[in-house]
């Protein structure tokens, strides 16, 4: 397969188009077929389109995303993670895998930290995030890029208190590709669901259910306004992708107030009811 591979790209000098070309491979074949292109790029226009994210990262000089459709965006990788990303991603690993308990490479005697919930409230405090991700030894936040300023001496202090917080190791870095595309996803399926009316149902935590607009982030939740919420409720809506590559709701956060900052307007603070009697929720712009 190689030498057939590598033929395909000699015999035509100066570009080659390929679509999907390593669809189906093991891991071991598709790496082997990398390294042929890394080596055929030199001097050579290479268009390659491909659903694989990790395979757009690792070959692509320009990377092009389409949607809906349409060219939503082209450049370097490092741009659309800047331009379309929503930040950085910082990882948290602890030391040990006891809840609680962590090895001591400081000394022999082992470090208790009774609560890995003082590294969450540290972010919290200082960065305003929670953990997307989180297990017994494994943390992972999404810093939002207008958190950029703090990010030195977040980090700086942070790394002064490892032994205090029990951190194996922290490593921080752009959202993925994979992250870029979704959002571009979903910025192609709001704008078209506007004109289509294309809405999903989401089941809450609480047990009640709402329909949204595919792809919408922030969504109020309408009728939860009370003393206690005057502006009522909302939720932030994760986004993936099913084996036909369609956008579907992987989950979403918490019920959380609506904030202050946020304008509300007579439509959006209205109730709807959509199918089957399901209320609707309102979009909430992420800026």
């Amino acid at each position: 397969m190689d030498s057939a591979f590598y033929s395909s790209i000699v015999l035509v000098p100066k570009s080659n188009y390929w679509s999907s070309s390593t669809t189906g491979m093991d891991p071991i074949t598709r790496r082997r077929v990398w390294d042929i292109i890394e080596d055929a790029k030199r001097g050579r226009a290479i268009v390659l389109t491909t659903h694989s994210m990790e395979e757009a990262d690792i070959l692509s000089d320009r990377i092009a995303i389409m949607a809906k459709g349409k060219l939503r965006c082209i450049g370097t990788s490092i741009r659309l993670k800047s331009r379309f990303g929503t930040g950085y991603v910082a990882n948290i690993s602890f030391l040990g895998n006891t809840p609680g308990q962590t090895h001591n490479v400081y000394g022999s005697t082992p470090v208790y930290n009774p609560h890995l919930q003082l590294v969450k409230q540290f972010f919290k405090d200082r960065l305003h995030v929670e953990p997307k991700e989180e297990n017994k030894t494994f943390f992972t936040f999404t810093i939002p890029h207008n958190r950029e300023e703090l990010l030195a001496n977040f980090f700086a202090e942070l790394q002064d208190r490892e032994k205090e917080f029990g951190i194996l190791d922290t490593q921080l870095g752009l959202t993925t590709l994979e992250e870029v595309f979704l959002n571009i996803a979903q910025l192609a399926e709001l704008e078209s669901s506007s004109s289509e009316e294309s809405l999903v149902t989401l089941n809450l935590l609480s047990g009640s259910s709402i329909q949204i607009p595919k792809g919408a982030r922030f969504v109020g939740i309408p009728g939860t306004e009370s003393s206690e919420h005057p502006r009522g409720l909302m939720v932030e809506v994760y986004w993936g992708q099913d084996d036909t590559g369609t956008l579907c709701i992987s989950g979403h956060s918490p019920e959380t107030d609506v904030p202050r900052n946020v304008r509300l307007t007579v439509n959006q603070a209205r109730s709807r009811i959509g199918l089957y009697d399901v209320p609707v929720g309102f979009v909430i712009d992420s800026n």
